[in-house]
């Protein structure tokens, strides 16, 4: 019974990953690999993002959760009928769908950030610099 369980939970994620997949490979016009160049985007401006953007390690850190589980299961490393994760992995995947749709996704977040503007007011000096203004 438990085996069952864990095989329609991972069936499942196996599924919606391979679409969420193909809809950010879709982004990137590629035909496959979306997670993996989303992935690479972000660490391309990783040290500016992370400082402005509050959700960036974690989601980062999903993203890769969400790979290495895709990948586990479609080399076979694990079986479909062991314990693998919950239904949140989809859920996860499904709010992140919406948050592109929307542009609230964190790559669309960082893009929509004015540094010229946050690098004046980093650190002490330019706080002080900014009450003598």
């Amino acid at each position: 019974m438990l085996s069952t369980k864990n095989r329609i939970v991972n069936e499942r994620f196996y599924d919606a990953y391979i679409l969420f997949d193909d809809m950010l490979a879709q982004r990137f016009k590629l035909e496959e690999g979306g997670v993996a160049k989303y992935m690479a985007k972000m660490k391309e401006c990783y040290t500016e993002a992370r400082e402005h953007i509050p959700e960036w390690d974690d989601t980062f850190k999903r993203l890769q959760h969400l790979q290495v589980r895709f990948n586990s299961l479609k080399d076979g490393k694990v079986a479909f009928e062991h314990f693998q994760g919950k239904d949140e992995d989809v859920v996860w995947m499904s709010v992140f769908k919406e948050k592109m749709d929307a542009e609230a996704d964190v790559l669309s977040k960082y893009s929509k950030i004015d540094f010229s503007k946050k690098k004046k007011d980093e650190g002490f000096f330019g706080k002080l610099l900014g009450i003598f203004k």
